[in-house]
């Protein structure tokens, strides 16, 4: 689903799509796969799909770029930040994609969302690029990976392999964006067509945005919280707007449930909150004074409704201080 092909290698592929209706808005499809882990496939569904599809819990989404092999090209750059700028200027949408800077990671689950050149990695003959999605119970993505074909010649300055054009597409998968049903016919294509048809896919059409529209409706994303969907692995960065005096993380905990620690230079009334990917409340875990220090708290999944599912979940942690927020995964 979410490899992209040159045109020239799949000539007469569109008869492997369904046809729509020329003008047909609503032929987007969604990425369903339930499993947990990373995948690199999934079935194409409707936004109405009782089954669900794979989604973002926050719409803030960061961005490193390998510059090794042809990523080092002058104006790569500004291309992907152009690309990720198509996605986050959709109206109705919330989702912020944002290019951090440069890493030396590649395609592989390590907690980054990295872009990068490489070969060998699942993207051969006519394959241009391939993005990986890390999965956590829901269908919710925590990490997204694009790897771009090393064996093609990649440019910048409009001419064919264009990087913008390229990196928007790949990047509509990494939010869950399937393939378009909608073949071209006499308008332009979505830029979420299953081929590469040059640099008019650098802007997005109507069905491409309904897609993000749609999704977001569905799973509504916690834009104002912006925390890294992963779990923090025990650290204790501070995550509070302009306060290094409380801080949180939380992390799986052997045998089931989570733990989450948090830490206050200054004491004081203390309030930590769970709630659920659609920002509704679920239980309240300390409500009361605190003394300065570290803390260690274990949830078995307890809430005021019942057990908790599998999955991820935020936790904030409000105080005189500051606050501070983070993502919670919550095994069984």
């Amino acid at each position: 689903m979410n490899k992209l092909h040159r045109a020239s290698v799949v000539a007469g592929a569109s008869s492997l799509w369904i046809a729509m209706v020329v003008g047909n808005a609503a032929a987007f499809r969604l990425i369903q796969n339930t499993f947990v882990g990373r995948v690199t496939s999934g079935s194409a569904v409707a936004c109405t799909d009782p089954g669900g599809f794979a989604h973002w819990a926050n719409s803030n989404i960061a961005w490193s770029y390998n510059p090794a092999s042809q990523g080092g090209k002058p104006g790569t750059a500004a291309a992907l930040q152009s690309a990720m700028a198509s996605w986050t200027n959709v109206p109705s949408a919330n989702n912020v994609l944002s290019l951090t800077g440069t890493t030396t990671a590649g395609f592989a689950t390590d907690g980054q969302n990295t872009i990068h050149w490489g070969t060998g990695e699942g993207c051969s003959g006519g394959c241009l690029a391939l993005t990986a999605l890390v999965l956590v119970a829901g269908q919710v993505i925590v990490e997204a990976d694009v790897t771009m074909n090393d064996a093609f010649t990649w440019n910048t300055n409009g001419s064919d392999i264009d990087v913008q054009s390229v990196a928007t597409h790949e990047l509509g998968h990494t939010l869950g964006i399937h393939h378009t049903d909608k073949n071209g016919g006499v308008r332009r294509r979505p830029t979420m067509y299953a081929s590469y048809f040059g640099i008019e896919a650098r802007s997005l059409e109507s069905d491409d945005m309904m897609a993000i529209q749609c999704s977001q409706s569905r799973y509504p994303p916690l834009a104002t919280w912006g925390a890294p969907a992963p779990a923090l692995a025990g650290s204790l960065e501070p995550l509070a707007s302009g306060s290094d005096r409380v801080a949180l993380s939380s992390r799986p905990r052997p045998g089931g449930g989570a733990l989450i620690r948090f830490r206050l230079t200054t004491g004081g009334a203390t309030r930590v909150e769970l709630y659920d990917v659609a920002g509704r409340e679920i239980e309240t875990l300390i409500d009361g004074d605190r003394a300065a220090g570290e803390y260690e708290l274990a949830w078995d999944g307890s809430s005021s409704s019942g057990p908790a599912r599998s999955g991820i979940y935020f936790a904030r942690i409000t105080t005189p201080a500051g606050f501070a927020r983070a993502s919670v995964i919550l095994t069984r």
